[in-house]
């Protein structure tokens, strides 16, 4: 097992670490007093990301509601435009990038819903660093894959996630642990961005 710390973060007396494990990232807690650590919980980042791009998205919840604040204009512009929830688009957005527009993933995908090169291309999207256009471009690209699959939301996600050829592969949600974990995530912030707008 390879542990390496990638951030540390200064807090008074406390020092927050983000600790890399088999893959897996975990918010450290070390008491500057005694020195002990304490493991406080696997830090819900988005599957894709490097360990690079990981250790920026430690926000706490007020910079991540900038973040999502920033956004909204256009999240409910291409919400309106292609027949979507905003709840949804922001979901996956939470998921892909936890609205990091400078995200690349080991693969290529990028910006804030995490358009990988080729889709790029398809959607004639110039420049997928712009938040505007990505989110333009990624609320079209899941509208393909919901109206695809007849509007099911969870075929879509996978399709959006692994792919709309693994999809049709697998006559279902393909059984990709990572796969079936993203839509979780995305149901899970649909819940809670659903909250946060009749709140």
């Amino acid at each position: 097992m390879q542990n390496q710390y990638i951030k540390k973060i200064s807090i008074g007396l406390v020092l927050i670490s983000l600790l890399s494990v088999n893959g897996f990232y975990f918010i450290i807690m070390v008491q500057a007093q005694s020195g002990q650590n304490q493991y406080l919980n696997r830090i819900d980042l988005p599957l894709n990301l490097s360990e690079k791009n990981a250790a920026r998205l430690i926000l706490t919840p007020e910079e991540l509601e900038v973040s999502v604040t920033t956004y909204d204009h256009w999240i409910r512009a291409a919400s309106l435009k292609y027949s979507l929830d905003p709840a949804l688009v922001k979901a996956v957005i939470h998921a892909e990038s936890r609205f990091d527009p400078r995200a690349v993933s080991p693969k290529g995908a990028v910006g804030l819903m995490q358009i990988d090169p080729d889709t790029a291309r398809e959607l004639g999207i110039k420049d997928p660093f712009n938040p505007k256009h990505n989110i333009d471009g990624g609320a079209r690209y899941l509208k393909e894959m919901l109206d695809a699959f007849e509007g099911d939301q969870r075929l879509a996600l996978a399709a959006y996630n692994a792919g709309p050829t693994r999809v049709y592969q697998h006559n279902g949600v393909p059984p990709f642990k990572n796969t079936k974990k993203y839509i979780k995530q995305v149901f899970r912030y649909v819940t809670y961005y659903q909250k946060t707008r009749t709140s």
